[in-house]
């Protein structure tokens, strides 16, 4: 079955299936990155709390939600937005996917949207994503995708590690926007109302 990309926001009823998955996805990504006790016991309930609060104040012009949606539920996830570093510009905070669902396409697909939406929604501005360096495929799957590293910093993460982060620039988004898109025809129609 091909997910469907969804541009959510509008309805908080969305905020907890979307934490539901980023909760497992963090679970899974950032084991040795975060605390055990934070990944198990607190991160559910922090996750849930930030997603509502993202919908409840969502911005449609400098927010983006997106994704990628089957019967049961999302299986992948991205959120943007210029207001989390209004001195970077549009920041990709989240991109995940379902652990079972990696190397489907789901991450590309989503991160194409989001340059799609820049593209189309403003003027082709930079975007911005960080990453842990530990996440060696993560550092690799945006290298591939054109990344260009321009940061690095450390970050205490949850649970009290130290851990170093990359930011990542793609300052034109044309070349994430225009690549081969897995979409069903459909959505081309109900994508950006």
């Amino acid at each position: 079955m091909t997910a469907r990309i969804a541009r959510l926001g509008a309805s908080p009823g969305d905020a907890h299936a979307i934490a539901d998955l980023h909760t497992r996805s963090r679970q899974v990504a950032y084991r040795g990155l975060y605390g055990d006790h934070y990944l198990d016991h607190q991160l559910p309930a922090i996750s849930r709390a930030v997603w509502r609060e993202r919908f409840e104040t969502y911005a449609p012009d400098a927010d983006l939600i997106l994704a990628a949606m089957e019967d049961a539920g999302p299986v992948a996830l991205a959120y943007a937005s210029f207001r989390l570093n209004p001195e970077v510009g549009l920041l990709v905070d989240n991109l995940h996917v379902a652990p079972e669902r990696k190397g489907e396409g789901l991450g590309s697909r989503l991160l194409s949207e989001v340059a799609r939406w820049l593209c189309d929604e403003h003027k082709g501005a930079p975007l911005h994503l960080e990453v842990y360096a530990p996440n060696a495929a993560a550092l690799g799957f945006y290298e591939r995708k054109g990344g260009v590293e321009v940061a690095r910093f450390r970050e205490k993460a949850p649970g009290g590690l130290e851990v170093e982060v990359v930011r990542y620039r793609w300052t034109d988004p044309t070349v994430l926007a225009c690549t081969r898109s897995l979409r069903e025809p459909d959505e081309l129609k109900t994508l950006y109302r």
